[in-house]
């Protein structure tokens, strides 16, 4: 398994909505998770060329990345489609965001309730519903609540019966947020 990830740096509409000539930004990098200090300083840098008041994302693939189903996929894709040379960062980010080029299966569950009792509840009902120990579940802050991951799927049905009057979405391949920059501040 690598340690190679995709970083995602976006300005978007939903949190930019009362900036005058606001237009969406985003730049993908690919990197191991060993150079994330390099990849904070792009985003801090990417932040701070948009508009005052701009606010910024940085998220990383939950899922590690498989360098050579990577490689393997973009020389074909470089072979097929013959694109031009100045597409090829964008092509290699399209790649890697790939689910068959995933080094893992961990699960997102994207925990939209701002209560940290309530998502410690939430964890336990993870263990009971799935057996997967506490300290293999990791929690992280986000703006609207807590990204919850676990190291792999499970029969998710009564975990999201009981909590079907919250806004948790379960998400299989996705992007954790990491940071929020807002320029100016």
């Amino acid at each position: 398994m690598s340690n190679l990830y995709v970083y995602l740096m976006r300005s978007r509409n939903k949190d930019n909505k009362d900036i005058p000539n606001f237009k969406e930004r985003a730049k993908t990098i690919l990197e191991y998770k060993e150079n994330e200090d390099k990849v904070i300083e792009v985003f801090k840098d990417f932040a701070t060329k948009g508009l005052p008041g701009e606010q910024t994302r940085l998220y990383r693939s939950v899922n590690s990345r498989n360098e050579e189903k990577i490689r393997e996929e973009l020389i074909i894709r470089l072979l097929r489609d013959k694109p031009s040379i100045t597409q090829l960062n964008s092509i290699l980010a399209s790649v890697a965001q790939q689910v068959q080029n995933r080094d893992e299966s961990k699960w997102l569950f994207d925990f939209d309730v701002d209560n940290r009792e309530m998502a410690a509840d939430f964890l336990s009902d993870i263990n009971h519903f799935s057996g997967i120990k506490l300290i293999d579940i990791n929690c992280h802050k986000t703006p609207h609540g807590f990204a919850i991951v676990v190291p792999h799927g499970f029969d998710t049905r009564e975990l999201m019966e009981k909590w079907k009057n919250y806004d948790i979405t379960l998400k299989k391949d996705e992007l954790l947020f990491l940071n929020m920059i807002t320029n100016g501040e």
